[in-house]
């Protein structure tokens, strides 16, 4: 089995909130708090700029968040994200192409969809969701933090993008849309949230 440990600590970080982080259970707040990975202390707040728009009602998010329809200045997430995607380049050297096989297998392993699918199904009521929504909630998840897990280990300078949907989920938020421009680096996350909380 492979174990998580050959990865560097910043994909380790991504893991981590994949197997055991909480994801849809609280209130949105305005920053984050982030944590030195060695040391594990609060070394900044990171800004959340507060979306264009916000959606409480999880089944309208998805019904948003799979719509292909949608019409300028809206676009639809999943092109951004594969727009993004683009910007991670190919394993080149063998160190590089021996991890991007680590995370596969890994993942393959522990199932990312399944982890992240057992926090939410007891969340469903909550939600006001029923089990198909849930799978799918847990899809958009696992593939979004799989994503930004292999920026992290592909890329040497962190990911805006990648990194400021990692930064939403880790604030209990889901990104289901975009608002702006078709480019990735050009816009704003449209975001599920249970509430909005400002401290």
């Amino acid at each position: 089995m492979q174990s998580k440990d050959v990865f560097p600590a910043r994909v380790r970080e991504v893991i981590d909130l994949i197997e055991q982080g909480d994801v849809l259970s609280g209130t949105y707040k305005e920053s984050v708090p982030m944590v030195d990975i060695a040391t594990q202390t609060p070394k900044h707040y990171i800004e959340m700029s507060t979306p264009a728009n916000l959606f409480n009602d999880l089944q309208e998010a998805l019904q948003f968040y799979q719509d292909e329809d949608i019409e300028p200045p809206y676009y639809h997430l999943p092109d951004i994200t594969a727009e993004a995607l683009g910007d991670i380049p190919a394993a080149t050297s063998d160190e590089q192409r021996a991890l991007n096989r680590a995370l596969i297998e890994y993942e393959e392993e522990h199932n990312f969809y399944e982890l992240i699918k057992e926090r939410i199904a007891p969340l469903a009521a909550k939600l006001h969701i029923e089990d198909e929504e849930a799978s799918l909630v847990a899809d958009i998840i696992s593939s979004d933090l799989y994503h930004c897990a292999k920026a992290r280990l592909l890329l040497e300078e962190p990911h805006p993008y990648f990194e400021h949907i990692l930064s939403i989920y880790r604030n209990q938020g889901m990104p289901i849309g975009w608002i702006g421009s078709e480019a990735p680096d050009e816009g704003e996350f449209i975001i599920y949230t249970r509430t909005y909380n400002v401290e």
